[in-house]
């Protein structure tokens, strides 16, 4: 498609690993249990499925919050990617992440396009996105990786972002548009990710319905 076939509608343009950064929110052990919109182990399952597709695809990958007292410490699969060198912006004192540095970092990464999820949803998650917005970038905020304490709240925070411009996305269906294809380079690594944590996303028992009994499986 030539750049001047390409929807102005962010919804339709997509995204894809070399125009996009991904951005972490709040991931810490002091605030997940406060999440009550997405069951507990379901939404820790979200977050690992999440944090994943920064490994898998190596894109530019910025991690908001501090780890003291009252947040306490930032959830597993956030440590491993700081670890891994994904850059850090802490601590602050505003709801929004969108603060000079992470502004200037950002800007270096090149991209137009932030996939971003985080706790919680109707606060610095919210408060993060409209920014970005405000700042030209076009936003896909992982609606399943990010919950809150209220599921009205939760409802008013998407139909804002979405108002606003945002495009609600869920975890699958983000790695499998920046993965692409399951034959490609990265579709054995997709394919693990979903074979783990896809069917964790649902609530009771899943019953595997493929015709062998052995779940998905890459085409040969």
């Amino acid at each position: 498609m030539s750049p001047a076939a390409i929807p102005a509608n962010p919804a339709l343009a997509g995204f894809k690993p070399e125009d996009t950064a991904i951005v972490y929110v709040d991931y810490v052990t002091g605030l997940d249990n406060l999440m009550t919109t997405i069951p507990g182990k379901q939404y820790r399952n979200n977050i690992a499925a999440f944090a994943r597709i920064s490994t898998l695809l190596k894109m530019p990958t910025g991690v908001l919050g501090e780890e003291n007292a009252y947040y306490g410490t930032f959830l597993p699969e956030i440590k491993a990617l700081i670890d891994g060198g994904a850059r850090t912006f802490r601590p602050r004192s505003t709801p929004t992440g969108y603060a000079a540095d992470f502004a200037e970092w950002l800007a270096g990464t090149g991209c137009r396009n932030v996939l971003i999820g985080g706790i919680s949803i109707d606060n610095c998650t919210l408060h993060t996105s409209l920014d970005l917005l405000r700042n030209g970038y076009n936003v896909f905020v992982v609606v399943d990786a990010s919950s809150t304490n209220s599921k009205m709240a939760e409802d008013a925070a998407i139909m804002r972002l979405t108002m606003a411009g945002a495009v609600p996305v869920s975890w699958l269906n983000a790695l499998t548009e920046l993965g692409a294809d399951f034959a490609g380079p990265v579709g054995k690594g997709m394919m693990e990710i979903i074979q783990t944590h896809w069917p964790a996303s649902t609530v009771g028992q899943v019953d595997d319905t493929t015709p062998d009994g052995h779940g998905m499986q890459l085409p040969s």
